[in-house]
């Protein structure tokens, strides 16, 4: 059974090539514009796995990661962004270090650009899984 995501991201050029990247490893992708629109993806399906952006409108990558990990503890959340400087965004930082204070399993940081390599390294680290060979 292929592993269930939730890409978010603002940026739609970054987020269909990455959503079309995904989909020719095997995975299952749902898309989201924003963290608003995440939210009520996330509500209506069953997800192994959210990939989200921080900075977007309505509603950041911080305030979506609070709201699902409200709904359930243990999905893993993959943050990327090329904005994000946790030593310059002072009040993103303090919603960053109450979600590790609340809930420091399963979060983790991706800095774009990055390789999908690297991506991918860290699906099979927060999903315990290995990717799928789809031929």
């Amino acid at each position: 059974m292929p592993k269930r995501l939730l890409v978010v991201d603002d940026d739609t050029l970054f987020r269909h090539m990455l959503i079309e990247i995904l989909e020719s490893e095997g995975y299952e992708i749902t898309p989201a514009r924003d963290g608003k629109e995440g939210l009520e993806n996330f509500k209506k399906g069953t997800f192994d796995l959210v990939i989200t952006d921080i900075r977007m409108p309505r509603m950041n990558g911080f305030q979506l990661a609070q709201e699902i990990k409200s709904l359930t503890h243990n999905i893993p959340i993959i943050f990327v962004s090329g904005w994000y400087d946790p030593n310059r965004d002072t009040m993103e930082k303090g919603m960053h270090l109450s979600l590790l204070r609340n809930q420091s399993s399963h979060l983790y940081f991706l800095r774009k650009p990055f390789r999908i390599s690297q991506l991918f390294s860290l699906i099979e680290k927060a999903t315990g899984k290995t990717r799928l060979n789809v031929a």
